[in-house]
């Protein structure tokens, strides 16, 4: 059964598409690198942890990072309110190696759900970067 999640390191100038220790394929560019992902049928597996502000740990918050990045993005668990219980994904960057984000964000019912949401959207972000770029 091919894997859901992949990871993507780059090594040698090159970006290579990684199920577990086996080499799937080298791409040229991260995108292409994403959208090989993307055609695969699978997701980025991002790096998650807890988001920090001011070196505290957030409770029911988690940040995804992608290739040494700052966070790309958040995932938070609502605790109040008409949202409780709710899990909010949105991605944010500013990393200077991709376009800018196009304020991508969403709520699901689990925080299973919401990670594989945000990696599903942050994938085809990276992957559709041709299609943005301005003619020339």
């Amino acid at each position: 059964m091919p894997a859901d999640r992949l990871k993507v390191r780059e090594a040698a100038g090159r970006f290579e598409i990684m199920d577990g220790s086996r080499l799937v394929l080298s791409c040229g560019s991260i995108v292409d690198a994403c959208a090989a992902v993307r055609g695969l049928g699978a997701r980025l597996w991002l790096d998650w942890g807890r988001t920090v502000i001011n070196g505290n740990p957030i409770a029911h918050d988690f940040s995804p990072t992608f290739l040494g990045s700052a966070s790309v993005g958040r995932v938070r668990g609502e605790q109040h309110g008409p949202g409780a219980g709710r899990w909010f994904w949105s991605i944010s960057t500013n990393d200077k190696r991709w376009r800018k984000h196009g304020g991508q964000r969403g709520s699901e019912a689990s925080k299973d759900e919401a990670v594989a949401a945000l990696e599903r959207e942050f994938t085809a972000y990276i992957a559709d970067t041709y299609k943005y770029l301005p003619p020339g």
